[in-house]
């Protein structure tokens, strides 16, 4: 009985974040019943399984994150343009979850967790980008908070037009990679 009930938990949380990425996207003051409604239960349950909405999009948040370290971690082994190529091919590919991201983070930056995570993700960009610049792929006079701008910037777009239907993930993950290293690339 208590798999049974563990696996309809699990299918409730499931429906809730879905919904709520989904909602949130479309309508970025939508109020828990709004996100109850659209995953299919009851506000009640909605507040068992989050206390606010501010939970809910933390949640909503560390998972993309989370989501995004596992389609990475076959590729841990992987160092500066490689490695940032593989950063662009997979965020694009979640585009949906990144989206959510980019548009929702204001609603949870002040987070001190989330800012820990933040800052991490962009000491960790910093990283691949020493290393593509030691490799000669990335122009070694251009600082690193220039680049993560311009990466972030690339990510945003990339993601946006692919959730519009105007490219898919792979033309965006090509398009981002040509963008970046053809704009940051060593020159003769």
């Amino acid at each position: 009985m208590s798999r049974k009930i563990d696996k309809r938990l699990l299918q409730t949380e499931a429906a809730i974040m879905e919904a709520g990425t989904r909602t949130l996207l479309s309508n970025r003051s939508a109020g828990m019943a709004e996100i109850a409604e659209a995953a299919g239960i009851g506000r009640a349950t909605l507040y068992r399984h989050f206390k606010t909405r501010e939970a809910l999009i933390k949640k909503l948040v560390l998972d993309c994150y989370e989501e995004f370290d596992a389609a990475y971690a076959p590729y841990l082994h992987l160092e500066g343009k490689a490695a940032i190529q593989r950063v662009f091919e997979i965020a694009m590919q979640m585009s949906h979850r990144f989206n959510f991201l980019f548009r929702r983070w204001s609603l949870v930056e002040d987070d001190k967790d989330l800012q820990r995570l933040d800052d991490s993700t962009q000491d960790e960009m910093s990283y691949l980008f020493d290393q593509a610049k030691d490799a000669g792929d990335i122009d070694k006079h251009i600082p690193n908070a220039w680049l993560i701008a311009f990466f972030d910037s690339l990510l945003v777009s990339g993601c946006t037009l692919v959730e519009s239907g105007d490219i898919d993930a792979e033309q965006a993950a090509n398009y981002a990679m040509r963008s970046f290293f053809d704009g940051c690339g060593r020159k003769g």
